[in-house]
């Protein structure tokens, strides 16, 4: 069985598996959702109620305190969130996932990978209703168009690419220190504030210090490139030069890390 191979294996190759058996990263993810929130009075309506709440609320206030459009300015908060909310899952997720699989580790039956994949299932079912409340306001939005939309085939793929060997890195290190959840808590908690979702990036020009400090953020990156076209307008150059320089340069760190780390996750937690 590929569940019973070595978990030092390389990392390219044990996420192949993973992604051709998503029995327990796909099927069983969205079991445990779909339970937690059948109990629920207001079942599924849960995952489209915070969302749109955000979005509504927060929309109509900060629009009228910066002074944008609420037509125009929603859709950009609607997108740039539930991009945010499903890095931050992500990375959240992936810091303790060892830890919080440490069952199934202990018994040797399941690829590392899986539990990776995992993080990326449980975030993507809350992208995908998150996306309803987004469609639905860019509908309302007289700069609706179907088209752009369609960019997302090719940007999300790129931002998943990124995400992916940092969910690997960061719960390598997650498993070896247990205190690293509580760092990256604080650290995600600041990186909200200084990232483009509540205000925009066009406040500070690139070549301000403040606009240098703000494109210093890799989440800006991730999240222009996949915000920016379907708003119809195309992301700052230097975020395809950073989201490209940071595949090049992650997958290489996590697949070397994976190699000579994994081996030693069981014992970690």
């Amino acid at each position: 069985m590929s569940s019973l191979r070595p978990v030092h294996r390389n990392l390219v190759s044990q996420l192949f598996d993973s992604v051709r058996e998503p029995e327990f990263w796909a099927y069983a993810s969205w079991l445990d959702v779909a339970t937690r929130h059948r109990r629920t009075s207001l079942g599924f309506i849960w995952f489209l109620a915070p969302t749109a709440m955000f979005i509504l609320v927060l929309g109509n206030v900060y629009s009228h305190l910066m002074g944008h459009p609420t037509a125009q300015y929603l859709p950009y908060l609607g997108v740039g969130y539930v991009v945010w909310r499903f890095m931050l899952q992500i990375i959240n997720d992936s810091v303790s996932t060892f830890q919080s699989h440490k069952a199934f580790i202990m018994d040797g039956r399941t690829r590392l990978t899986d539990f990776i994949l995992r993080c990326f299932a449980k975030a993507g079912y809350q992208l995908l209703f998150g996306m309803i409340v987004v469609f639905c306001v860019m509908l309302w939005s007289p700069d609706m168009s179907v088209a752009r939309m369609l960019t997302l085939a090719v940007t999300f793929p790129i931002l998943l690419l990124n995400l992916a060997w940092i969910a690997v890195c960061l719960a390598l290190v997650g498993a070896r220190f247990r205190e690293f959840h509580e760092v990256m808590g604080t650290v995600l908690m600041v990186g909200f504030l200084v990232t483009p979702v509540l205000w925009t990036v066009d406040r500070f020009p690139p070549d301000s210090l403040r606009g240098m400090v703000v494109r210093f953020n890799p989440a800006f990156h991730m999240i222009d490139i996949v915000r920016a076209p379907v708003l119809g307008s195309m992301p700052e150059r230097s975020s395809w030069v950073f989201v490209s320089v940071m595949a090049l340069i992650g997958w290489p760190l996590a697949a070397l890390l994976y190699r000579r780390y994994a081996r030693f996750v069981p014992i970690w937690v």
